[in-house]
């Protein structure tokens, strides 16, 4: 199957870990240059492809940052073909009342002006050229708001309508745009030191991987595991590919099933 993606300029935020690096992996067993924006991006330099991957450090907080992603991207490729907002942060908390204005804050500057500004930085040469992907990860929290996660489920569902408002604007000129929302796959958010793995061995009272499989039985997953990374980045190839020009403004879960209709 050709998707038609060898040479294509792809830029992914929040690329260096999870979805993220599976993704630049995935665009580049395609073909494609792939230029990779994060705090640390040492992961990328371990893939040791400097002919076509590009990690520059990035803060998607800064105006400045984001402008020099796309600007160093330009310089040394040419042009930008697919850009995957990825980045985010998810902090839980207790409930609603838990949360400091500096933290919904903190998380919609990231969550969703990052993707604003990436947006708008790559728009306009997209325009140009009309022609180009926009691609963003909102989450089924946008649909089943999580009360432990509740700057996270808003921020998220705004990223959903983002995807649909620069849709409704950006298809006739030739630039589509979707949003994934993943469920339950299992990132660092689950196995970094002090993550949900180790959250939920404490709670449970067993070995990571038995508070794991107990996890999915509780969530009522219907496949029965976990979602992996290179799941979600099998998805956005193919919403980035020519096998998708007729898809924008749409919405895809990647949740083992278990959103419900809503």
């Amino acid at each position: 199957m050709n998707l038609n993606l060898e040479n294509k300029v792809v830029i992914i935020t929040g690329a260096a870990s999870g979805i993220g690096i599976s993704t630049v992996k995935a665009f580049l067993e395609e073909g494609a240059y792939v230029a990779g924006g994060d705090l640390n991006v040492d992961a990328l330099h371990h893939l040791n492809q400097p002919k076509k991957l590009l990690p520059v450090v990035t803060d998607m907080r800064r105006d400045a940052d984001v402008e020099n992603l796309v600007s160093t991207v330009l310089d040394k490729f040419g042009k930008v073909d697919v850009l995957f907002n990825n980045v985010g942060v998810a902090e839980s908390h207790a409930g609603f009342l838990y949360v400091t204005n500096e933290q919904w804050k903190k998380t919609f500057d990231i969550n969703l002006l990052g993707y604003v500004r990436a947006t708008r930085a790559v728009l306009p040469h997209m325009l140009k050229r009309k022609q180009g992907v926009l691609l963003h990860t909102a989450s089924e929290a946008a649909k089943m708001p999580n009360p432990l996660l509740p700057e996270y489920s808003v921020s998220k569902a705004a990223v959903a309508m983002l995807s649909k408002v620069l849709a409704a604007e950006f298809t006739i000129q030739g630039i589509r745009s979707n949003s994934i929302s993943p469920a339950c796959i299992r990132t660092p958010l689950f196995d970094k030191e002090g993550g949900l793995a180790d959250t939920l061995s404490q709670r449970f009272g067993l070995e990571k991987e038995e508070a794991l499989k107990l996890f999915v039985k509780e969530m009522r997953i219907p496949v029965g595991r976990l979602g992996k990374p290179e799941e979600v980045a099998s998805l956005a190839v193919y919403l980035a590919s020519d096998l998708a020009q007729y898809i924008s403004g749409a919405n895809f879960m990647i949740d083992g099933g278990l959103t419900p209709v809503v």
